[in-house]
């Protein structure tokens, strides 16, 4: 099974992040893919700067949040596996998230498509969260609520922080 396939089992909860190789190789072109993925995703709703600066910023709240709660648990030596099953996952759902922004972004759509889409991108976000809580679930040994309680701060730091360094995207 190759890695793509891996982490589309990642998001039916089907694989876990041990399923994934340790690889820094693998995490280096992840987040790569993650940061272009994004660039493609944002190019017609925020300005370049922030949208750059914003897409790192995300990167990089991912990757500090995986590795203080693993190191936390003492689970340090999962950090690898953890953080590409979390930026894959991003990955994926960045790429899911495209047409929904495209829509969103088109001035001539109607309004009932706009808020089709808005639902929709509700539901992609949900979907991530819980995904993100699957990975943490197996990366942590833990129950479900724990791990969703984990995914939600991770949503809501990256949101906030987000929101507190780039006001301008927050009002778009």
């Amino acid at each position: 099974m190759s890695v793509f396939q891996k982490l589309l089992a990642l998001l039916f909860l089907k694989s876990t992040p041990q399923d994934l190789p340790y690889s820094m190789a693998l995490t280096v072109q992840l987040s790569f893919f993650y940061v272009l993925s994004g660039i493609v995703v944002l190019q017609t709703t925020l300005a370049p700067d922030d949208m750059f600066a914003g897409i790192v910023l995300g990167l990089l709240v991912q990757y500090v949040f995986v590795y203080a709660v693993l190191a936390a648990l003492n689970k340090s030596a999962r950090f690898m596996q953890t953080f590409c099953a979390v930026i894959g996952a991003s990955l994926i759902f960045n790429l899911l998230s495209w047409p929904v922004f495209t829509v969103l972004s088109d001035e001539t759509s109607q309004d009932a498509i706009k808020s089709s889409m808005s639902l929709l991108f509700l539901l992609l976000i949900s979907w991530e969260v819980l995904v993100k809580a699957h990975i943490f679930k197996n990366a942590l040994e833990m129950k479900m609520f724990g791990a969703l309680a984990l995914s939600f701060s991770l949503f809501f730091i990256s949101v906030t922080l987000s929101q507190l360094l780039f006001p301008a995207q927050a009002a778009s």
